[in-house]
């Protein structure tokens, strides 16, 4: 296999974003919403005009996991309030275990000033995720719930990776 390309989103990427999202998006959160209410979602936040702004959008940084000049995997944060919330990290189904995933979470994380926490929010049912966050630092910080779907709701836990100055702080109090 080739190796991959992590790289900043251009312009030429943003008519694929939409459809590589839906399709991780129906695999990963199957069982979780339903797929009418995915893809309804995903067409209101994922067209390329809206991702399209994302390129040159101050305090944003997003980017495409590239292999044979086909996009396998996206991610995106934004700094904002202090902190850097990491908007979307998705990766094919057919790419997992491979790194891909790490890569992508390494590129947004540390593309602004390391004095910044990450968060993220991720739904409880998506173990996968979950399990895969918690392996890379992050902290379950909260239960939340999120949405209501076909009459129940779906939690989701807001997780932390510590970076900043508080970090710092906490690791000197507890050595």
């Amino acid at each position: 296999m080739n190796s991959v390309d992590i790289r900043p989103l251009r312009q030429d990427d943003c008519d694929k974003i939409g459809p590589l999202l839906r399709e991780i998006w129906l695999d990963a959160y199957h069982g979780i919403q339903t797929d009418e209410e995915l893809l309804a979602q995903s067409h209101k936040v994922h067209a390329p005009e809206l991702i399209a702004l994302e390129i040159d959008a101050p305090n944003t940084h997003s980017v495409v996991a590239v292999l044979d000049n086909r996009i396998i995997g996206h991610a995106r944060s934004d700094l904002s309030g202090g902190k850097v919330d990491i908007i979307r990290l998705y990766v094919l189904r057919e790419f997992y275990g491979q790194g891909i995933g790490k890569a992508l979470l390494q590129e947004v994380e540390t593309c602004f000033d390391p004095k910044y926490d990450v968060w993220i929010e991720v739904y409880e049912e998506n173990k996968r995720a979950v399990e895969f966050y918690l392996s890379q630092g992050y902290q379950i910080v909260e239960r939340a719930t999120e949405v209501q779907t076909e009459g129940r709701d779906v939690f989701e836990f807001k997780m932390r990776k510590r970076r900043g100055e508080d970090r710092d702080t906490e690791q000197g109090a507890a050595d």
